[in-house]
Parts: structure tokens; sequence; C-alpha cells
């Protein structure tokens, strides 16, 4: 038997887990379907608060089952629901959704943005060839308002982060490799609370908890959707801080996300040992200027897409624009995202998307500038918004960073 004192607790309640049920079950009622079946780790946990292997059942009521296969002993000590329902084979699936419906339904859901082909086609058999229809956007789009819950834990991810770079002087040497400066910093992390994993949605998206790039090597592009994918140490990973030894004035970013409870901050800060050069320090100060008209104007309503253009024009006539979000035809196509229980969460403020900011979304902003000859500069900020503007949650201050 487990002793309910070495499992961790997240602090989600009861009627937290039943308000994101009744948010997925409106959708689904608006489609006229009556189930979803939530299998996907972070979207099994937003519903269940435990991320124990097996699959959440989430009723056009708002009712919430939690079948796990592994393990239904711990899974009882984490997840606040009621229902939480111990099996063997997939088979009894079948039998929890005929005792819900007294019948198998003619549709369900699942998050077929993710899913695997064959866990698509099990699904299908054992539930009698139902129609599958996909609750992606259903659940995301839940997922995109945070509750005060939610964005408590966020909070606690930034002052991880403001907690590491008050020590980064100590922590961070000329010289040392970039892979050797990373490792130190996100070490910093997890002595503060840091949870170890940051979740990324999508099969051909992955990433690390902390990026340290210095020089040139930061402009080194890759698969990442970000601005920046970094040299790495192998083409097996392609990505992060490598072997490039940090020199004299020349620029190091630092983008990291400190996560508590599942839940994951977005920050970025540039540092240099000793001086940049004039056109890179110009360009984090149209950066800093970036994310600060930001905080003074964005406000519910204001379509995403056009925090985009507004911050390109800021960088075109700063003289800039070649350089924003990366460079030739590598740039990126946005200049914010939403955050939570994975890093590329809704609404995304890119080019063209139409998504208005609402209250109770929290976005990382992250203006950078991107020099193949020179490196990065750039900074990210949190933000929630609120019912009459933006309320920063980023702690750290905006200033360059001298070591």
């Amino acid at each position: 038997m487990l002793d309910p004192v070495l499992i961790p607790k997240s602090g989600v309640t009861r009627e937290e887990l039943a308000s994101r049920a009744a948010c997925l079950g409106n959708h689904l009622k608006k489609a006229n379907i009556p189930l979803a079946v939530v299998g996907y780790p972070p979207d099994l946990y937003y519903f269940t608060g435990s991320i124990q292997l097996g699959y959440a059942l989430v009723t056009w009521e708002g009712e919430t089952i939690y079948l796990v296969k592994k393990d239904p002993e711990r899974a009882r000590i984490e997840s606040p629901l009621e229902k939480v329902i111990p099996y063997r084979r997939f088979s009894e699936i079948k039998d929890a959704v005929r005792g819900l419906f007294g019948k198998i339904p003619e549709t369900f859901t699942l998050s077929l943005d993710v899913v695997p082909t064959n866990l698509f086609l099990r699904f299908k058999d054992v539930l009698d060839r139902a129609r599958i229809e996909d609750d992606s956007a259903f659940i995301r789009s839940c997922r995109m308002i945070k509750s005060p819950y939610e964005v408590e834990n966020i909070r606690q991810g930034i002052k991880i982060y403001d907690a590491v770079l008050r020590r980064v002087s100590d922590l961070l040497k000329e010289g040392m490799t970039e892979a050797e400066a990373e490792g130190a910093l996100v070490f910093e992390m997890r002595r503060h609370g840091h949870q170890g994993l940051v979740r990324m949605r999508g099969w051909d998206q992955e990433g690390i908890d902390g990026y340290l790039y210095a020089g040139r090597s930061a402009a080194v592009p890759s698969f990442l959707d970000a601005p920046l994918g970094g040299a790495g140490m192998t083409p097996a990973v392609a990505i992060a801080g490598g072997n490039h030894r940090i020199g004299r004035n020349e620029p190091i970013v630092f983008d990291a996300s400190p996560g508590v409870n599942g839940y994951v901050s977005d920050q970025t800060r540039t540092m240099v040992f000793g001086q940049l050069s004039e056109k890179l320090e110009n360009a984090y100060r149209v950066a800093v200027e970036m994310v600060q008209r930001f905080e003074a104007e964005a406000k519910p309503g204001d379509l995403c897409g056009d925090w985009f253009d507004t911050m390109e024009k800021m960088a075109a006539r700063a003289g800039l624009r070649d350089h924003f979000m990366g460079f030739e035809d590598k740039r990126a196509r946005f200049v914010g995202h939403g955050i939570g229980l994975e890093l590329n969460e809704w609404p995304v403020l890119g080019k063209g998307l139409t998504w208005r900011l609402d209250p109770g979304m929290v976005v990382a902003v992250e203006p950078k500038m991107v020099f193949p000859e020179a490196g990065v500069v750039g900074i990210e900020n949190d933000y929630l918004i609120t019912e009459t503007g933006v309320a920063r949650l980023s702690v750290t201050d905006d200033a360059l960073i001298v070591l």
C-alpha cells in the first residue's frame, strides 16, 4: 500500500475540475457529441489532477470518470475526483462507456491533433465503430482561459526564474561552454522547485526546460517552431546550448520555463560579459520597448495578429525588420503565445491570426532580434489579460544583465 505522505499534492480542487469538465461539456453539447475520451497526458492532468496511465471519460453533462491502468492506487491519492476506477484490459473501456449511457454512443471525441493512428483505430474497434470527432480545439479553448489557481502556479515558476537570475553572476563564468552554463542555471531552477519537465503539444515539437545560447551559436536555426534553435550538441537533438565557449562582449540569451504543478512560465533575458556593440544594445532596447508597449496598451478584444503587426512595424522603424524574430526565410511568424500546462498554448500572437485577447489568458511576449554574424538579443515576459488591460506577471527587471 502506498503511503500518501510520499505522494505530492497539486492543490487542485474537485470544484476546479468540475468547472473544467463543464467547459468541455458545453462544447460537446454544441457539437451534439455525448462523450470525450481524454488520454493525452497534459489534457488528462487538466481534467483529473493526475497523470497516471489511463483515460478520462468526460460527458456532455460535465461528468468525469477516471479509468486508470497504472497506477490506480496513486491516482486515487492524487485526484480529487470521486470516480477513479481501475482497469486492466482495453476492452473494459467499452463497459465503462456503456455504463454511462446504457449503450455505446454513435459519436465520441479524441484529440486528433496528438492521438496516434493506431490508438485511434483501437478505440474505433472497441467502441463498435462509432464515429470519432476531434475535440482538440474544444480542450485547447477551455485551457486557454486560466483560473486563479492556474495563474498562481505560473507565478511560482516566474519567481523561480527570478531567483536564478539573482545568482547568475555567481553561476556563470566567461569561457564556460553554453552547455555548462545552461546546466548550471537549470540545476539552480531545480534547486528552487522547478518540476523538471516542460511539455509542448505536437508530435514534431519537443524542447527542454532552459536554453542558454551565446554569440553566433544562438542564431543557428533549427526545427523548433521558435525564433531560436541553437547549435546544440548533436543532430539527434539539434537545439539548445552546445560546445561554443562564451566569449567577452557577445550576447548571452537565457530562455527558460520553470514549472510548478504542471504549469510552466516562459521568460528570456539577455546578458553579457563586458559590453554589447552599439547595434546590439539598440536592438535590445527596441525589444524592451515592444514588451513595455504591450504592457501599457494591450486590452481585451485586441486581435492577436495586430500585436504581431505592431511589433513588426516597430522593428521596421528602428531598421531591424530583417532581424525581427529571425532572419531571411527563417523568421518565426509570431511574437507571443499562451502558456500553461504546455509551452505552446493558445492564443498565438502571430501574423494574420484572429484570436482576440480575453480576460484569463496568460501570454508570453517574446520579441527577439537575430543577427547571424553576432548572435541574438531579446526579452520575454509573461502577462495575464485582465478585464481592463494586462497585468505583468514577470518580476525580473527588463534591463540588460551585465555579468
